[in-house]
């Protein structure tokens, strides 16, 4: 029998991806989609799901990796959100063209600005809805379930063979919480055998190369032949749909649209996602009222069910579409537009269509929306006349206002909204106090952007020029053009602070960090190292320890925690042959002033990683930070140094050094270890100490380079 199990909209995500017996999964942390990968890690290890799990450095490679392992011919899935859409556009434009029926599950959030957008519309998604992924638009936690098993139908039916996105609502799908039937593996193992490629695969035994292209005319006839098959999909939904119900139960729709109280309607509300729940009630109390208002609710953006709304706009006086993103420029929603388009050539009456753009950045969008949506579309319908083609709603005003400069007495204000026992604030706090007024403080969006009063660059979080909140790739770019900016406006000594964590500077952007560092960009780079993804719930990142666990490393039957040593960022920054790099650890003050000081007075590229344990991520008391600290660099697991000019000094030299048990002891993210483990660990650290001591003693310089 199938199980009904409280699910949230992420987790029916994950469970339907199970059902589905993906081989490759692959992806990156990103708020909402965050919970769906981390569900999945822990199937992979209890063992229930039998996949292999990459934590990727983020999207771009992310989604590179489930296309390339679609081309050996194995089922895949990959999921993000937002920036994380924005980021792997490449890879996503890249996938339909060559016909791979890569399933993805796309958190719908704004892509930045303003703010952080971390909020619920569609404009993620819809910035490519004209790739040639097939679109599909959720409305509930059972639907999302449902969608994507029915997804790998789709995309894998040889009439199709293009990559399909299950569109999710941020927040109002993804983290709320509703009773979702599980169906029967043996039942979706007949609705979507094992998937068998027979257009593309990387074999040697059956040798294959890809195309790169052909000639303008051959490219030309794959784009015709891509929008061909888009279209085609219509009916392969429609059928994956019936045949669903069949196994099932339930139905939605004809899987194109779903529709209700339209036989006899003189006007209907036109609905995507989330939002569709209260358009429901809403028209079923007009209804209840006398006023015939019927509902579509578009499941499938693309195809877009351009059928249906012709036989529509026959029949009905006016169609009102509620879009939750907007075509700037144009005025008005993706929806709306792709109506006109359908009803544009129809003769003799027909609808009148109008639009309304609502619920950006997870504006409300009530039952009282909804009731003047119809009211007004009922006016139109009754005069004839259409006032306000595209109206906002809610209405609101604009006003404008001078910004009055504030005078601060201080440099950074007391107060933070950082996790207790967080030590980033303090981080920054002693950054600031070393390099004063004159500099401008850069800040890669995480943990470390919550650590002023109000966030970082509010007026009552710092006093100094700040640039808060970077997207994660992008904190060394950022650094670079403004450093080179005031340099060209003759502020050569104003100088330029980098502050971000081990995953934002170490995975995502680390290649902006190398090539700031190969160019020797003239500014200081302080990484927050709390060996993780702590901000987004604390994911592996490549500085996270072997055998810690995350929760996308989680420990079960099949895995017991990261499976691989940790990357160690102040050697290969070293290896770059910049001026400076060095280690600091929070329980060592005077040491990291020292070195803060010195940075400050060099030119160039400087480095500077800053041991900063994470009481929430690591699982102890946040009392014991300090202690923890400490420890770290007593035991051996964090050496305290600097390389200047290639040459390395030990700054910090424990007279004995204690066991690495009473380090790993303290952590609830190592207490499934066995003695065996810890004899492991010791023996690796006392290596890696020697080989440091080794080095200094040595007096030897890095080498230079060759070319």
């Amino acid at each position: 029998m199938s199980e009904i199990k409280a699910l949230t909209g992420n987790e029916a995500i994950a469970y339907g991806v199970r059902l589905a017996r993906p081989k490759v999964i692959a992806a990156y942390p990103i708020t909402p989609q965050t919970t769906i990968v981390e569900t999945l890690a822990n199937f992979v290890a209890d063992g229930s799901l039998k996949a292999q799990f990459v934590e990727s450095e983020g999207e771009h490679g992310a989604i590179f990796t489930v296309m390339s392992a679609a081309l050996t011919g194995v089922r895949v899935f990959t999921g993000t959100s937002s920036q994380g859409f924005a980021y792997g556009y490449e890879a996503i434009a890249y996938i339909p063209g060559r016909r791979l029926p890569v399933v993805m599950a796309v958190a719908n959030r704004p892509i930045s600005s303003p703010g952080k957008a971390v909020e619920c519309d569609h404009s993620d998604t819809m910035s490519g809805r004209d790739l040639g992924w097939i679109q599909l638009y959720v409305e509930s936690n059972q639907e999302a379930l449902d969608t994507i098993i029915q997804a790998y139908r789709i995309a894998e039916d040889q009439k199709v063979l293009l990559p399909v996105m299950v569109c999710i609502d941020g927040f109002y799908i993804t983290h709320t919480t509703e009773m979702v039937q599980i169906p029967e593996q043996a039942d979706v193992d007949k609705f979507i055998p094992p998937y068998e490629p027979k257009h593309v695969i990387l074999d040697p035994a059956n040798p294959m190369a890809l195309s790169g292209g052909g000639t303008s005319d051959e490219n030309m006839g794959y784009e015709f032949l891509k929008n061909e098959a888009v279209i085609r999909t219509g009916d392969v939904i429609k059928q994956a749909n019936d045949e669903y119900a069949a196994m099932s139960g339930r139905k939605y729709g004809n899987g194109l649209v779903e529709k209700l109280y339209c036989d006899d309607a003189e006007i209907v509300l036109v609905t995507m996602g989330s939002m569709s729940g209260n358009a429901r009630l809403t028209v079923e109390q007009l209804r209840a009222e006398g006023k015939k208002v019927g509902l579509v609710r578009v499941r499938s953006f693309r195809p877009f069910p351009k059928d249906d709304f012709l036989a529509l706009g026959k029949k009905v006086k006016v169609i009102a579409v509620v879009d939750r993103s907007v075509s700037r420029g144009a005025g008005e929603g993706p929806c709306v537009t792709e109506i006109k388009s359908a009803l544009y050539n129809v003769e003799g009456e027909k609808a009148r269509v109008i639009g309304f753009i609502a619920g950006l950045h997870s504006a409300e969008i009530l039952t009282t929306d909804f009731r003047y949506m119809a009211d007004k579309a009922l006016k139109t319908a009754a005069t004839g006349q259409v006032t306000g083609e595209i109206e906002w709603i809610p209405n609101f005003e604009i006003t404008t206002k001078n910004p009055v400069p504030v005078k601060h007495d201080k440099l950074l204000y007391p107060g933070t909204t950082a996790c207790p026992g967080c030590g980033m604030a303090l981080v920054v706090r002693k950054v600031v106090e070393a390099f004063g007024q004159n500099t401008v403080l850069v800040e890669n969006i995480g943990c470390g952007a919550w650590n002023a009063a109000q966030g970082m660059g509010s007026i009552t979080g710092i006093g100094l020029a700040a640039f808060p909140s970077m997207p994660l790739p992008s904190g060394s770019a950022c650094a670079t053009g403004i450093s080179l900016g005031l340099k060209e406006k003759g502020q050569e000594d104003t100088k330029v602070v980098l502050i971000g964590g081990d995953g934002s500077l170490g995975d995502i952007g680390f290649t902006a960090l190398s090539g700031a560092a190969e160019r020797n960009s003239d500014f200081l780079c302080v990484t927050e190292d709390n060996e993780a993804y702590a901000n987004t719930g604390i994911q592996r990142s490549g500085a996270t320890p072997q055998y810690a666990w995350t929760t996308t490393t989680p420990v079960g039957e099949a895995e017991k925690g990261k499976s691989t040593p940790r990357k160690d960022m102040p050697l290969i920054i070293a290896a770059h042959r910049v001026p400076y790099v060095a280690t600091a650890s929070l329980a060592y003050m005077d040491d990291f002033m020292k070195k803060l000081a010195k940075a400050r007075q060099m030119r160039g590229f400087r480095y500077i990683h800053v041991y900063t344990p994470c009481p929430t991520s690591w699982r102890f008391p946040p009392e014991k930070m300090i202690q923890v600290s400490r420890l770290g660099v007593t035991t051996g697991i964090f050496t305290l140094y600097e390389i200047e000019d290639g040459k390395l000094t030990i700054t910090v030299k424990p007279e004995k050094f204690k066991p690495v048990g009473d380090y790993l002891k303290l952590q609830g993210r190592f207490s499934h270890l066995t003695d065996e483990d810890i004899e492991k660990i010791q023996h690796d650290v006392d290596i890696a100490q020697a080989q440091m001591y080794d080095w200094e003693k040595s007096g030897l310089s890095l080498p230079v380079a060759s070319g």
